[in-house]
């Protein structure tokens, strides 16, 4: 077996401290040295002229679409008519077709765009949403309002049938900013402008879909006819052209993009300048960086390296000690957080050893002490069995049958309480040993005690720890009802509740004058209680549940609920 060389630690903290800063430097200007020259800007540029031209054709993409739903709505034949009457009243009846031309159209995009339909006159006015007021042609009808596209339709005769997009207006609508409008004017029958279709495109139609190559710093989309920009990364910022002022065709690292069938021009500017510039100053930083790195790497690593040592050596030192019985041995606190929970863990652990070698001596002692009080306690149950035999035949051959009956009930309860061959008994048994101690009871205090089972027959093969119920029953009597004036009731209940047994024990005693905690029962004079309790909870964990309900004065209930056992 080869054995490991060995090294001082202040050794190999100069090792390491002079790899962690040499490897990543020497990696990094290798990569920009081999990697970053003119063929990687020229490699960027292509991959950024690349993605502006996918960012077009996505946003002609979108253009086209709306600009189809616009010619569709205005060349609907009820959307004609009603705008054709330019009366609201008059074309009531058509209202509701009109509404499910607009939305069958834009199914699925009122999201991302609003749908406007005005007449001439600005009678009738229908919308997707609520009613732009810059398209109520009853006050906005002033020429001075040439952010309206409806102003800009008027202006422009050339090419009356085709559609007119601007990106001028830049209101919000319903928490959205408008992007761009697109407007087709409808004509009757006769050739007329009876109205306009206008769909607003939102800003969350497209801005989310663009720049998904993350190489610009900007996308702006541009009107050149209206010398109009709206920023497509940060839409808030909009105008005209000098608000970006890297539109300039000077600029080497601005890209341009035509998007086809419109006017409309998209432009971005790369990151390339910001990303050459930030590598110069990062480069001399580094060179500076390496430089010192150096130089603090190996005093670091001796200073370390140093007070490392000395303390490992006193946590060794207090462990050969330790290794050798002495327990009074206790680490102190070095300052240091990775030491100092190693002086506690240790401090623990040894505190722990020395409570368990003395809990193991006194376990000792008092596993000698129940041997030996088992041994003298296991003549006592074979007197009594014996005793209680010869006063049963004593009381049957004098015909006294109530001390015979008593004498017999007690000798189930006594054996029961003693066989310790299993810890399970059905139902049926625990109701008979309840039964027994109810009888005797029933010596005592004749008709001022009366008592009712429920339970399901269905039930009576079903398994539970033995001795739950008749204690419960023992707890009630003795101290809800001896105390109490009157007619003594106790009612025991046994049913499922799904797939749980619920068993319940009422009685109309004196009740519990404050509902107690089970874990504070132990020490308290409801033993019996607790003693079920506890022995639910080593055998169920906590699937299951006892509770106490109670008034002072009116009586108690105690509920048990734990899974179904099946014999």
């Amino acid at each position: 077996m080869n054995r490991k060389p060995t090294g001082t630690l202040s050794g190999r903290l100069i090792i390491y401290f002079l790899i962690v800063m040499l490897v990543p430097f020497i990696l990094v200007v290798s990569y920009t040295v081999l990697n970053y020259s003119r063929g990687i800007e020229g490699a960027l540029r292509g991959q950024a002229e690349t993605a502006l031209e996918a960012d077009a054709y996505l946003i002609e993409s979108e253009i086209q679409e709306y600009r189809h739903k616009a010619y569709i709505l205005s060349s609907s034949p009820v959307i004609i008519s009603v705008l054709e009457q330019d009366d609201p009243d008059a074309a009531r009846d058509n209202i509701r077709k009109v509404y499910e031309e607009i939305y069958g159209t834009m199914a699925g995009d009122t999201y991302k765009a609003m749908a406007s339909i005005v007449s001439i006159t600005g009678g009738v006015r229908i919308s997707t949403h609520d009613f732009p007021e810059v398209y109520d042609l009853r006050t906005h009808s002033n020429e001075w309002d040439s952010s309206s596209i409806i102003t800009v339709a008027r202006q422009r005769t050339k090419g009356e049938r085709a559609s007119i997009i601007s990106i001028e207006d830049h209101r919000i609508e319903g928490g959205r900013q408008v992007l761009l409008s697109i407007l087709r004017r409808v004509f009757s029958s006769s050739g007329q402008v009876v109205g306009y279709v206008i769909i607003d495109v939102m800003a969350d139609a497209i801005i989310p879909e663009v720049n998904g190559s993350n190489l610009f710093a900007d996308i702006v989309l541009l009107d050149n006819e209206s010398y109009s920009a709206i920023s497509l990364v940060h839409p808030q910022r909009h105008g005209d052209f000098s608000e970006f002022p890297f539109i300039r065709d000077d600029i080497d690292d601005s890209y341009f993009a035509h998007i086809e069938g419109t006017e409309l021009e998209i432009a971005a500017a790369s990151l390339n300048p910001l990303i050459r510039e930030n590598l110069q100053s990062w480069m001399a930083i580094l060179a500076i960086s390496l430089a010192s790195g150096i130089a603090i790497s190996i005093i670091l690593s001796l200073i370390f390296s140093r007070s490392i040592s000395k303390r490992m050596r006193r946590i060794i030192d207090s462990m050969k000690s330790f290794q050798k019985g002495d327990f009074n041995i206790k680490l102190e606190r070095t300052g240091i957080r990775e030491f100092d929970e190693l002086s506690v863990t240790f401090n623990i652990m040894v505190h722990r050893i020395e409570l368990l070698l003395k809990k193991t001596r006194e376990e000792e002692a008092k596993s000698a002490e129940a041997e030996r009080k088992a041994l003298e306690s296991q003549m006592n149950p074979h007197f009594l069995f014996n005793t209680l035999n010869s006063i049963k035949a004593l009381a049957k051959m004098h015909g006294e049958m109530e001390i015979y009956q008593t004498t017999l009930r007690l000798g189930k309860l006594l054996r029961s309480s003693i066989d310790n061959r299993k810890d399970s008994a059905t139902i049926r048994e625990s109701l008979d040993l309840v039964e027994c101690y109810l009888m005797i009871q029933k010596l005592r205090f004749g008709d001022r005690l009366s008592y009712d089972i429920c339970v399901d027959d269905s039930l009576l093969g079903t398994e539970t720890p033995k001795l739950v119920l008749q204690p419960i029953v023992e707890n009630a009597v003795t101290h809800g009802l001896e105390e109490k004036i009157g007619e003594w009731k106790i009612l025991i209940a046994v049913r499922r509740n799904g797939p749980r047994l619920l068993m319940q024990v009422r009685d109309n005693g004196i009740g519990f004058q404050t509902i107690p905690d089970m874990k504070d029962l132990e020490n308290s004079q409801h033993t019996g209680l607790y003693n079920v309790y506890r022995r639910l909870e080593l055998r169920y964990g906590n699937d299951f549940t006892l509770t106490i309900g109670s008034r002072p004065g009116e009586g108690s209930v105690i509920t048990i609920e734990l899974p179904l056992e099946e014999a």
